[in-house]
């Protein structure tokens, strides 16, 4: 796998918009050029590159409604797209039109603006070429208004609310008989890479996935109804979900409809329509997320349909979890909704508030897929990776938290160390050497901007935001050297995988000096540093999990793992993953059920950001951990080599009598199934080719393994 993104630099198209002095910020732009075609070919790419977001259109179709990824693989360039269009072409005339929304916002923390709209389009075959440039016409479109309300998107938010007046609507501009004749011609600003907009790499994840329009849960109630009062209708989506809201209606003009979310209270986009006289659709071209769909219908306006469209970054839920605790199953899949409804241009902390990079959240994320999603979320990870590693100041070497971003700058350390142990729990599952390549120097530079103090130990390093997790009672000393030394660790075992032996043996004398000067924080119940007053049980579970703690000390330390719970839900992963790795599963269930109790009765489909309902947002993939400590540790997959080479399934059997899991891997699916009936056990396993398993049973058990039946006689199998 590669790790150098294309860059493509013999670009024949130019970029074209509507004269900038015309345009402004937060517009909608249309372009259209009429091709004449004598043969269609099997094959047409075009490449499409658009400040910010577009919609495709060929012959009145739309083709492509969620086009082109937020601004930012490298502080100065930008994305194109790759979209086959041939079959969608006809001999003669074809109609190419596409609608580009340009947001314009210099203080977002998920996209770095250009200052300036622009299209880019480029399809070649042969003697068929269709290049953006002055030939096509432009026009803005008149119906999107600039929403004045009070209600507005949080500023980290690039995107701004939908406000759509049908009544100035260009009906069927997109359309092939469509007469535009009276359209200015676009104006050229720059071939390819030059201009504002900068290197052009391709895109490399996929294109988005459309769901198509569904009805909401109770649709049916409300059509064909009509309010002689203005009235809020709620329409229920099955779970949290990024989607577009639509409506069939019919009306007299100037009847404005609000669209909201449960979530818009956090800074999230809305829409609104402003119908015009007659039946009409319309369907909100900016997505949002959440499962209670408000509509605020004025009198006089009949309801004809109301529905959704789902849409999502392009992966397959292949991953499962259940045992007899319904409670644990619930938790499993809010998990996963909340994992998914934040990942689409990147990995967000949330997907209305921020829809920001985080490298703390990134990190825990990355794990989840390992035991939930298919491998095209890999993806997403790497694409994470290359872009923090594109926004790297040569001269100070930091890694920096939140990318892509212009106009700020984020270095929580804590967060840094944790992914950079997130690199190589990255290679543990993928086997891919050539992203340990590509994250080693950068890894390693980062890791040596620490300085060692007198007393042996990381001096303080507070970074741009002096942040270790939410909550109070934080010890940072034992917390920060821990990260420190899991990090520093983790580089080490990077340099030996790479035959860097002059770093390895370097970090290796750093590290045995560092543990040396670690077990001064313990006071013989735990890990703390002088002037805190008591344990936190963040800095005891790094501890743990980094190889700080000697296991002599686990019946001490499981105490603070379990009993201490300052942790906030970004943390609790960690806490968690502690107490099984000292073999305190049964601690680890219990503090996990009940710290999670609220939210597992809530009505609700995902997961909260802190501990408390509303405070903060009911959508944090961080809080996710407990997919992976149940797949990873109570059904018991895990690798014990890079790329599933061996993997050892040690499922807690004493816990649950009944097991149900799937793990996908890059060899293929793991499938686990246990069954205890009175003292007898039934276990099925299916594994793929090329995997070696040591496989732990229980007692009196009959176990299939892809398909071969045997009575166990040891409680260990290799199988090959």
């Amino acid at each position: 796998m590669g790790y150098q993104r294309e860059l493509k630099t013999d670009w024949k198209a130019k970029w074209i918009w509507l004269d900038e002095e015309k345009a402004g910020k937060n517009v909608w732009i249309c372009f259209n050029k009429k091709v004449n075609i004598d043969i269609v070919p099997d094959e047409l790419t075009a490449r499409i590159a658009a400040e910010n977001k577009y919609m495709l259109y060929i012959n009145g179709e739309c083709i492509e409604r969620e086009g082109g990824l937020k601004r930012g693989p490298s502080p100065t360039g930008c994305y194109f797209d790759e979209i086959d269009i041939a079959k969608h072409l006809t001999v003669g005339d074809n109609l190419i039109s596409i609608l580009v929304w340009y947001w314009g916002n210099e203080a977002s923390y998920s996209s770095s603006d250009a200052g300036q709209g622009g299209l880019l389009f480029e399809a070649e075959n042969g003697e068929l070429s269709i290049i953006s440039d002055s030939s096509w016409s432009v026009l803005k479109h008149p119906a999107f208004k600039e929403d004045k309300g009070k209600l507005q998107p949080n500023y980290r938010i690039p995107e701004s609310n939908i406000y759509f007046d049908a009544r100035c609507d260009i009906a069927d501009w997109n359309k092939t008989d469509y007469d535009f004749s009276s359209w200015a011609k676009a104006t050229e600003y720059a071939e390819g890479c030059e201009g504002c907009w900068g290197e052009l790499y391709s895109r490399d994840i996929p294109m988005f996935k459309d769901f198509g329009l569904k009805d909401y849960l109770n649709s049916k109630e409300y059509e064909g109804k009509s309010f002689a009062l203005k009235k809020k209708i709620t329409l229920q989506v099955p779970y949290n979900a990024q989607l577009t809201p639509y409506l069939k209606v019919e009306a007299k003009g100037g009847k404005k409809i609000v669209i909201t979310t449960e979530n818009t209270h956090t800074g999230a986009v809305h829409s609104t329509y402003v119908t015009k006289d007659g039946i009409q659709e319309f369907e909100s071209p900016a997505w949002f997320n959440g499962e209670m769909i408000t509509y605020e219908i004025p009198s006089g306006v009949k309801i004809i349909s109301l529905k959704y469209r789902e849409s999502g970054y392009n992966t397959e839920f292949c991953g499962d979890f259940n045992c007899e605790n319904a409670a644990m199953n619930t938790l499993w899949q809010k998990s996963l909704r909340t994992l998914y409804v934040t990942m689409r241009d990147n990995f967000m902390d949330c997907p209305d508030r921020e829809r920001a990079q985080w490298w703390g959240d990134v990190t825990n994320e990355m794990m989840m897929t390992m035991y939930s999603l298919s491998l095209s979320s890999h993806l997403l990870y790497r694409k994470g990776v290359s872009t923090m590693l594109a926004y790297i100041d040569p001269a100070t070497k930091v890694l920096q938290t939140v990318v892509p971003i212009k106009n700020d700058y984020f270095e929580l350390p804590c967060q840094q160390l944790a992914g950079v142990v997130g690199f190589r729990t990255y290679y543990m599952y993928t086997g891919d050497k050539e992203f340990i390549k590509s994250v080693y120097s950068a890894a390693k530079d980062y890791v040596n901007l620490w300085n060692i103090g007198e007393n042996g130990l990381v001096e303080h390093r507070s970074g741009s935001w002096d942040w270790q997790d939410w909550g109070d009672k934080i010890d940072v000393i034992p917390l920060e050297n821990a990260w420190y030394y899991y990090a520093l660790s983790s580089v080490k075992n990077m340099a030996e995988l790479l035959g860097d032996k002059d770093t390895a043996s370097e970090f290796d004398s750093r590290i045995k000096s560092l543990y040396t000067a670690y077990q001064t924080l313990w006071d013989g119940n735990g890990y703390r540093s002088n002037d805190n007053e008591g344990y936190d049980d963040r800095g005891n579970a790094v501890a743990v999990l980094s190889g700080l703690c000697p296991e002599e000390n686990y019946s001490k330390i499981k105490d603070i793992l379990f009993g201490t719970r300052n942790s906030s839900p970004y943390m609790e992963y960690y806490a968690l993953e502690s107490l099984c790795r000292i073999g305190e599963f049964v601690l680890a269930e219990k503090r996990m059920c009940e710290r999670y109790g609220e939210m597992i009765e809530e009505d609700y489909s995902t997961l909260w950001e802190n501990w408390i309902k509303n405070d903060g947002t009911s959508n944090h993939a961080w809080s996710g951990g407990p997919l992976v400590i149940m797949s990873k540790h109570i059904a018991g997959i895990r690798p014990l080599s890079a790329g599933y080479e061996k993997a050892e399934i040690r499922p807690q059997y004493y816990l649950h009598n009944k097991i149900n899991c799937t793990v996908p891997t890059i060899k293929g699916f793991i499938k686990f199934s246990y069954e205890k009936q009175n003292n007898n056990s039934t276990i099925n396993l299916e594994y793929p080719e090329g995997c070696r398993i040591t496989l732990y049973v229980p007692e009196n058990a009959m176990v299939t393994v892809n398909g071969k039946t045997f009575a166990a006689d040891k409680t260990v199998y290799e199988l090959k």
